[in-house]
């Protein structure tokens, strides 16, 4: 479930202000997109809450899911103690000049979120229609759950032979996939690929 921000202030409002409390942001482009009372500011979290911090990434909206590089805001004791613990080569020189980069790109972070909200619909749509059950997202994927006689590793290993990717939840013990938007082209293979195993298994 995606909390509204008020929510996890009223959460913080009971911690004891001692506590270090990390919010993970991972996702919040695209909360924030879909429903404004999801948006938490990194800089009003951190002035309520002074032990609070802020965890971002560019691996979801921005679209650097390789160079594995993120971000921390917080109150400058909090960083002082941070780095204090910091490798001294947290990030490669190349991660850092991809995510300066990114930031400088705001019509792609923006095309990548409308992308997002355009296409969800769809995965939404295909799941009521084949009578699948999902989560409500917030984020770049969707998680569909099966009940028996489907199963998430035959799908899954099924949409691999046919050179698409998705995650089987399986080893968290659910009969689940996890599918991470992408392209509009790149959906429709999914929803086609889908059908196709729906059709050949009957």
């Amino acid at each position: 479930e995606c909390l509204e921000s008020k929510e996890v202030f009223e959460l913080l409002k009971q911690i004891d202000s001692n506590c270090l409390v990390v919010i993970d942001g991972a996702y919040q482009e695209f909360a924030k997109a879909k429903d404004s009372n999801k948006a938490i500011c990194p800089k009003n979290l951190t002035e309520m809450f002074p032990n609070a911090i802020y965890l971002g990434t560019f691996s979801k909206a921005y679209g650097l899911g390789g160079m594995r590089v993120g971000y921390g805001i917080a109150k400058q004791e909090i960083i002082q103690s941070l780095l204090k613990l910091r490798p001294p080569f947290n990030i490669t020189t190349l991660s850092l000049a991809a995510a300066l980069e990114a930031l400088k790109d705001q019509k792609h972070i923006e095309k990548s979120i409308q992308n997002n909200l355009t296409q969800m619909p769809l995965f939404e749509r295909f799941a009521t229609e084949k009578g699948f059950k999902y989560t409500p997202s917030y984020t770049n994927f969707i998680t569909y759950y099966f009940e028996s006689p489907l199963d998430s590793t035959q799908i899954a290993d099924y949409l691999l032979q046919k050179g698409m990717i998705i995650r089987n939840l399986a080893s968290y013990g659910l009969n689940a996939i996890r599918i991470t938007l992408g392209t509009e082209e790149q959906n429709k293979k999914f929803f086609m690929l889908f059908q196709q195993y729906l059709e050949n298994r009957n």
